[in-house]
Order: structure tokens, then sequence, then C-alpha cells
């Protein structure tokens, strides 16, 4: 009873092997990537949430993701909360004031695509790429 035990978790074992195996060499090897941007101002009790779900989702889909965040001006802890993020994350914190600081970021990135999100803004929310094709 053991020995057939012992066949079927193996079978399973290199079941799992072969479809990893075949998947990886079907996608080709490269990798989708994405770039965020993300605006906030004062959203300390969502950007933890937003920034973890962002990377958990790249992560389980094969994507990478570089993430900007444009601060603009928070007086609470999003600043913090982001720092702390950066050092487990692709992420790069921009304290902007400026009116026109995410026109002048697309110009400067106006060969890649870019993900406007401003989490203040309910309807962006559903921009956030977490399901690439």
């Amino acid at each position: 009873m053991l020995i057939g035990l012992l066949w079927i978790l193996g079978c399973y074992g290199i079941s799992i092997a072969l479809l990893h195996l075949l998947l990886g060499t079907r996608k080709g090897g490269s990798k989708k990537s994405a770039k965020v941007l993300l605006v906030t101002k004062n959203n300390q009790n969502q950007i933890e949430w937003y920034i973890r779900s962002l990377f958990f989702f790249s992560r389980i889909k094969g994507n990478e993701v570089t993430a900007t965040i444009f601060d603009e001006g928070s007086s609470d802890d999003t600043k913090k909360i982001i720092e702390r993020l950066s050092h487990n994350h692709s992420l790069e914190l921009r304290c902007q004031t400026d009116y026109d600081a995410v026109d002048q970021y697309l110009r400067q990135h106006d060969s890649e695509s870019v993900v406007v999100v401003h989490l203040s803004n309910r309807d962006d929310l559903v921009k956030i790429p977490v399901s690439w094709q």
C-alpha cells in the first residue's frame, strides 16, 4: 500500500514538473513589463493595499511591474508607507507639487506604455494592471 501511494505521489510530482516546463517554454521566456504611475495625496489607508496587490498579481501572472508614485503633498503617513514598501518592491517615490508634474513625466516616458492611476479617483482604480493577457 505504501509503494502504491509513493507511485501516485511520484506521478503527480512528475506531471507538475512537466506542466511547468511546457508552460514556461511556451511563453517564450519573455516577460511583459508595465509601468504604472500612481498619483496619491493622503491615501495612507489604501496605499499599502494597492501596492501589495499590484505586485502580488503581477508576480502571479509572471509580469514585471515598475511603479512610480507621485505624492502631491501628503500630510499623513503615505510617504512613510511607500518608503517602507520600496525596500521590497520596485518603487520610485517622487514628491511633486507642480501642477504639470504628471505631464512632464509622461513626456519623458513617451515611448513607453504608462498606466496613470489617481488613487483618489475611484474610476481610475480599474486601470490598475493586475490582469495582463
